[in-house]
């Protein structure tokens, strides 16, 4: 392959189904798609699949030209567009109203049958926005348990959260012990503490470190502040 197509040819390889995969997700997982090799692989299998369904028609178009491609740059154009943005948007919303039918027929034979080319998404929750807006990022957490139980602690970096569709949870690099009258003791010999945020949950207190009436929080970095 010639140099310079290979801009191209990695362009028709993951965008496509990256465009399409995004509007087909939009507004269903409660959060933007991750950049990480999971999405790369599904990029490349959807765009694969938008190239066998598109690409003979485009192939018909342009190759009685193809000596002379430079007469029509708007037919390459067209083409170009088509494949990696306007085919990829028009199955990927049509994937998504697909995707409403389901959730509001749950039990209908044709859910049964959509539902294997587009499972069913949990809807996003409080916990999701929460992650999405980052509210608990640098911030002071004491996690109440419905039996009285709390883990608190201080969450910023290295600590990580996770939103739907992953299970949800929460990594705490700095835990501190916590009772009804509030923070206690930093826990030592620990690397953090990893809390699934389940049913079990009763509630998340974000406190402030340093803040009015919290001058003796931690912050992140385990000192008080």
């Amino acid at each position: 392959m010639p140099i310079d197509l290979i801009p191209l040819a990695i362009l028709l390889a993951i965008a496509p189904g990256y465009v399409l995969i995004h509007f087909a997700t939009l507004g269903r997982t409660g959060r933007a798609l991750t950049p990480d090799l999971h999405l790369v692989l599904q990029s490349l299998v959807v765009s694969a699949a938008v190239l066998a369904a598109v690409g003979p028609f485009a192939f018909a178009s342009l190759w009685p030209h193809r000596d002379h491609l430079s007469d029509y740059p708007w037919w390459i154009a067209f083409w170009l567009v088509g494949i990696v943005a306007l085919v990829p948007y028009v199955v990927g919303r049509a994937v998504r109203g697909v995707s409403g039918v389901v959730q509001g027929h749950p039990n209908g034979w044709l859910t049964q049958l959509a539902r294997i080319a587009v499972p069913a998404s949990p809807p996003p929750t409080i916990w999701d926005w929460a992650v999405i807006s980052e509210v608990m990022v640098d911030r002071f957490l004491i996690v109440e348990y419905r039996d009285g139980r709390r883990i608190a602690g201080a969450h910023g970096r290295p600590g990580v959260s996770l939103s739907s569709p992953e299970s949800h949870g929460i990594y705490l690099a700095i835990e501190w012990t916590a009772d009804e009258g509030g923070v206690v003791t930093q826990v030592n010999g620990t690397a953090g503490v990893l809390v699934p945020i389940t049913e079990d949950v009763r509630c998340i207190h974000i406190l402030t470190p340093g803040g009015k009436n919290h001058d003796d929080l931690p912050d992140q970095s385990g000192k008080a502040g």
